[in-house]
């Protein structure tokens, strides 16, 4: 009975540590869409490999720029907003729907194998 119980929370330890690092891993990705899009959004559809480093050098020292920048941001900000909110909500509901089925996994096993 000791190991059943032990091996179903190692289990779900594991189930929600790759809960979470499916998690970090999207949230990873959509950092880094979110950065190459907001670039492109303040260069004006161009994207950051299209320019010359004097170029890129010159933008960043424009504070017309600086402003286009903040400006695209807060744009891309406000239309990915949601995604930062699922992912961490779906992270949060997995590894508390992990949780319930261990415990009541172990409740029953304990209740099941209880001496009378």
């Amino acid at each position: 009975m000791k190991k059943k119980v032990y091996l179903s929370i190692f289990a779900s330890l594991i189930l929600a540590v790759f809960v979470n690092a499916l998690g970090v891993s999207f949230g990873e990705a959509m950092t880094e869409h979110v950065k190459k899009e907001t670039v492109e959004m303040a260069l004006d559809g161009r994207s950051i490999a299209e320019i010359s480093q004097e170029e890129a050098n010159a933008l960043m020292q424009d504070p017309e720029f600086s402003d286009r920048l903040i400006a695209a941001k807060k744009e891309v900000s406000r239309k990915y907003w949601w995604y930062v909110g699922a992912n961490f909500t779906i992270q949060f509901l997995l590894i508390l729907v992990i949780s319930l089925v261990c415990g009541k996994y172990v409740i029953h096993t304990v209740v099941r194998h209880a001496r009378p």
